[in-house]
């Protein structure tokens, strides 16, 4: 499939994530939405990794190739590694924690990072 192809979806699914997390925080729904605000952020590294080459397995591979491309090398900013690293944390306890659910507080603190990383994200993807 062509690379560009398969970039323009994983965008398309980021924004699609991000919106579903957003009705979700509408409905009071703090675990699924930090589920599709991880899944918006996680799609829109894809789209970015997908337009360099670069490939992981698992989540914390998502997570150390960002570190290692584009956090360390000040492509993006530390604080986007931090975000990336909460967010992977508040995925894991809302999809496997049955003791502690993901509050409200921690949904709208990371609602408007999830924006914010994706736009940041966006705007280091190469153009059409």
């Amino acid at each position: 499939m062509d690379k560009q192809l398969l970039v323009s979806l994983q965008i398309a699914k980021s924004h699609k994530f991000l919106n579903e997390a957003d009705e979700m925080v509408k409905q009071q729904r703090w675990d699924l939405a930090a589920n599709r605000y991880y899944y918006a952020c996680f799609h829109i590294v894809q789209a970015t990794f997908i337009s360099r080459g670069i490939s992981t397995k698992t989540h914390d591979g998502c997570l150390t190739e960002l570190g290692k491309n584009f956090i360390l090398t000040g492509e993006l900013g530390k604080k986007y590694g931090r975000f990336f690293s909460r967010m992977i944390q508040l995925r894991i306890k809302a999809d496997y924690n049955s003791i502690a659910e993901v509050t409200e507080a921690e949904v709208l603190e990371m609602a408007p990072l999830s924006a914010d990383f994706i736009t940041s994200i966006e705007a280091i993807l190469p153009s059409e």
